[in-house]
């Protein structure tokens, strides 16, 4: 097996790879030792293509359209279609922001409307 030539490309797979957990929250992976924080790329490691079988041609197929070059990319075209990273954001903001004084002056707005006395 060659050794590893970390580009910028391979390295934001191997990242993505890492941070798997976060992207599908049905899915449920083993937890990485506890050095691999600080762990670089491995030393030896190869890319290859998934080719599908003929049995999978209706099932498990992309279109050309939804293939893209890269995992980031597949990857981040996913988000576009489906949303849940920005939905979870927006739901943790909500959550940390309630209380607040923006919290506040949002629910005025809503009960009073534009014409709110202060």
């Amino acid at each position: 097996m060659p050794a590893t030539n970390l580009t910028p490309q391979l390295a934001r797979d191997l990242q993505l790879l890492k941070m798997r957990n976060v992207l599908d929250p049905h899915r449920h992976y083993k937890k990485e030792g506890k050095n691999s924080k600080n762990k670089a790329a491995p030393a030896f490691s190869q890319v290859g293509t998934l080719i599908e079988g003929p049995t999978e041609f209706f099932t498990g197929r992309l279109t050309n359209k939804e293939r893209k070059k890269t995992l980031v990319e597949e990857i981040m075209d996913g988000e576009r279609q489906n949303g849940r990273l920005k939905r979870k954001y927006g739901e943790l903001q909500g959550v940390k922001r309630s209380g607040k004084k923006g919290d506040y002056n949002e629910k005025m707005k809503k009960r009073y409307g534009k014409n709110m006395k202060r």
